[in-house]
C-alpha cells in the first residue's frame, strides 16, 4: 500500500501553501477512501480550498471549495460524505461549494482582452444565487423575497421546501452566516409547504 501525503486531495493553483483546515480535509478525505463504504465514489475527487467559518462562540463551520466539474459527482455522495465528514472533524458543520469566476462588467475602459460577451453564469448575481444554492443543496429552493428596508438595506428571505427541514433546520444559522461572509448579504431562511 502506498502512502499518500495529507495533501494529496488538495489540488490548489501554483505553489500556494494548504492551511490547517486543509490539510484536516484532506486527511479525513483520505481516510474515507481508504475506509469506507465511499472510497469507489471518492476515487478521484478532489477539492481546491478549505476555510472555517466562525457561527456563533462555540460554532464553527468548514466551507470546502470543490472544482465546478466535479460538483455533480459531489452532490451524488454528499449526504453520505457530509456526515462522514461531520464525525472526522469532530461535529463542524460541513459545506460543499463550488469554486466560480466572477467576471467584471466590461465597460469603455477595460482591457477585455478576448473580446469576447461576458457569460451570464459569471455576473456577480448569478454566482450569488449559485452560491445559495449550493448551501442548501439537499434542500430545494422553493422562493425569494428582496426585502428593502427603509435605511436602504437589502435582506433576502428564501423559501426551502418543508420535505427538507429535517435535514437543514439545524444548520439554518450557519448558512446565514456563510452567505454574509461570502457575500456580504444578509439571508432568512423560512420553510413553506
Amino acid at each position: 500500500m502506498t502512502l499518500f501525503s495529507h495533501t494529496a486531495k488538495l489540488l490548489k493553483p501554483g505553489n500556494e501553501p494548504s492551511n490547517d483546515v486543509e490539510q484536516s480535509v484532506s486527511q479525513a478525505l483520505l481516510d474515507l477512501e481508504a475506509n469506507s463504504d465511499l472510497s469507489s465514489a471518492l476515487r478521484g475527487l478532489y477539492f481546491v480550498g478549505a476555510e472555517e467559518c466562525v457561527i456563533r462562540d462555540d460554532k464553527v463551520a468548514v466551507v470546502i471549495h470543490i472544482p465546478f466539474p466535479q460538483q455533480k459527482i459531489y452532490h451524488k455522495i454528499q449526504g453520505r460524505l457530509v456526515r462522514e465528514l461531520e464525525k472526522k472533524l469532530s461535529g463542524k458543520h460541513v459545506i460543499f461549494l463550488a469554486k466560480r469566476r466572477i467576471l467584471s462588467k466590461p465597460t469603455r475602459h477595460s482591457r477585455n482582452l478576448s473580446k469576447q460577451k461576458r457569460p451570464r453564469s459569471r455576473t456577480l448575481t448569478a454566482v450569488h444565487e449559485s452560491i445559495l444554492d449550493d448551501l442548501v443543496f439537499p434542500a430545494e429552493i422553493a422562493g425569494k423575497r428582496k426585502r428593502v428596508k427603509l435605511d436602504g438595506s437589502q435582506q433576502i428571505k428564501v423559501h426551502l421546501e418543508k420535505a427538507a427541514q429535517i435535514n437543514t433546520e439545524t444548520k439554518l444559522d450557519t448558512f446565514m452566516a456563510v452567505y454574509k461572509k461570502l457575500t456580504g448579504k444578509d439571508v432568512v431562511f423560512e420553510y413553506v409547504d
